[in-house]
């Protein structure tokens, strides 16, 4: 009994030490890192030739990126209910700007798409981090959420894998059709003319309450 009361007693630290570590610990580190993820990068926007800042950003980016895989091995994807929206967005800038370690990407996007199917993540957030992370590694994006102006000034958007299935793809992690992101690019670049990807189903549709 005595044996099987101090497991209980081992059981109930450890949860406890979890919960903390990702928790109001992990929460708190999450918003520093990416308080620091944009000091070093105003601080480069402002001396883009100092190789002193750009040395500054390089180093911060690869310090939050091992951070971010032991964050991942010990408590998943950090949950919007458990560190809160500000600190889940935290988490996602400082995996945006891990290029240089893309498999880690991917292995983030895919715990943080079950976190969004449990409303737990923003889709939007995903979409962007699958097709920047897509788009860098020469691959076909998946939520055509990259795009590009031409030389003539004209919306064009990188190579979607699949076309045909975009919507419903967007649809499975609670996007909005691709109709309304294409148009909101539109208005967002001066109301500029959009190419529309081929193999794309031209679908257009209320877009009132699209993000």
């Amino acid at each position: 009994m005595k044996y099987v009361a101090y497991l209980i007693v081992l059981f109930a630290v450890a949860s406890a030490t979890h919960a903390q570590d990702c928790g109001q610990k992990l929460k708190q580190e999450l918003l520093q890192r990416a308080t620091t993820d944009q000091q070093v990068r105003n601080a480069l926007q402002a001396s883009p030739t100092s190789k002193d800042a750009l040395d500054a950003t390089l180093k911060t980016d690869a310090d939050n990126t091992a951070y971010m895989r032991r964050v991942l091995a010990r408590c998943g994807w950090p949950k919007k209910s458990v560190v809160g929206p500000e600190a889940a967005k935290a988490a996602w800038l400082l995996t945006q700007h891990a290029d240089m370690d893309p498999q880690y990407q991917v292995l983030a996007a895919q715990q943080m798409k079950y976190a969004v199917l449990a409303k737990e993540a923003e889709p939007w957030d995903l979409a962007v981090l699958v097709d920047r992370n897509r788009r860098l590694n020469d691959q076909p994006q998946v939520y055509g959420m990259q795009f590009f102006s031409n030389a003539d000034g004209v919306i064009e958007f990188y190579d979607i894998v699949t076309p045909s299935q975009l919507d419903h793809r967007r649809k499975v992690i609670g996007l909005p059709p691709f109709f309304c992101w294409a148009t909101r690019v539109s208005k967002d670049n001066k109301d500029a003319p959009i190419r529309w990807p081929t193999g794309v189903f031209f679908q257009p549709t209320s877009c009132e309450d699209a993000p």
